[in-house]
């Protein structure tokens, strides 16, 4: 089993709850941490939920490099793993975080 801390970060100002762990996988090492506020109903960016993903690499082959569009805005983030378990651990990163945002979203309302 692993160990979950709570935590939090803000976004804009607003609190939003985060959940933390570490994911290993012999040769790789990731901390993964994920919140959201859930839904508030609104679909614009002063009254709208707030969410946040956020992977560390501790150890391992992994890449992260930002993705830009035609006008050089950062628009996305790419991530690149070698190696099985590198492919493992962020997998189970990304089911991580979307558990976390899935059962918040849910506790704060659908």
């Amino acid at each position: 089993m692993y160990a979950i801390t709570a935590g939090e970060t803000r976004i804009n100002g607003q609190r939003v709850e985060t959940f933390e762990r570490e994911v290993l996988k012999d040769r790789a090492h990731l901390d993964v941490i994920a919140g959201t506020t859930g839904y508030k109903g609104r679909n614009h960016r002063d009254a709208g939920c707030r969410a946040y993903v956020g992977l560390d690499c501790i150890r391992g082959d992994f890449n992260f490099s930002p993705i830009f569009d035609g006008r050089g805005r950062m628009t996305g983030v790419e991530i690149a793993a070698c190696g099985d378990d590198s492919l493992t651990a962020l997998v189970r990163a990304l089911e991580f975080a979307e558990r976390v945002l899935d059962e918040q979203r849910l506790k704060y309302g659908d």
